[in-house]
């Protein structure tokens, strides 16, 4: 009976601690706000029209940017433009929202199933004989424990630092990001 009894309040410990752990977490993330923005900037060598190129072909990114494994291009509703993006994480839509060539394009994502949503605003503007690109990210994280880990794990310029260089390697420039 005492064994028993101590095995219950172990159990009882042991069920108890896991409840703590994983309310602890769901509480402090629905104190974290759920949007947020991040920028950062790089200043590039190559004129406007040569970093536009690159940054407006979806289609064409999985060859520079090597988080990508392949990129769907579809129509979305009204002629609007989608791409899927495939990652070892998964797939993400998105939808372009507007373009301004050589200047500025705005995206966002529109898959509703996944954690997080948001846009992405590319802006490039010249800067001698080279430009300077700009990217904004104003997202939001739904899960409030997806928030904590987010907060813990994931730097908000994370994604837009891993692009900013991608994309210099793929000008063959050695430019750093930096947040603005």
């Amino acid at each position: 009976m005492e064994r028993r009894r101590r095995l219950l309040t172990w159990l009882a410990i042991l069920f108890g601690g896991i409840a703590v752990l994983l309310a602890v977490p769901l509480v402090v993330g629905s104190f974290l706000p759920r949007d947020h923005v991040a920028r950062m900037t790089i200043s590039l060598a190559a004129p406007p029209e040569r970093v536009w190129a690159l940054v407006s072909d979806f289609a064409g990114a999985p060859r520079w940017r090597s988080d990508l494994q392949r990129v769907e291009l579809q129509p979305g509703p009204g002629g609007a433009q989608r791409f899927v993006e495939t990652t070892r994480q998964g797939t993400v839509t998105f939808e372009v929202v507007s373009q301004e060539p050589p200047r500025r394009q705005v995206v966002r994502v529109v898959d509703e199933g996944q954690p997080f949503g948001g846009t992405w605003t590319w802006e490039i503007q010249p800067e001698g004989s080279g430009a300077r690109l700009t990217i904004t990210e104003a997202g939001f994280v739904k899960n409030p424990i997806f928030r904590v880990m987010s907060r813990l794990f994931f730097p908000p310029t994370a994604a837009l630092d891993r692009y900013l260089r991608a994309l210099a390697r793929e000008l063959g420039e050695n430019a750093e990001p930096r947040v603005p």
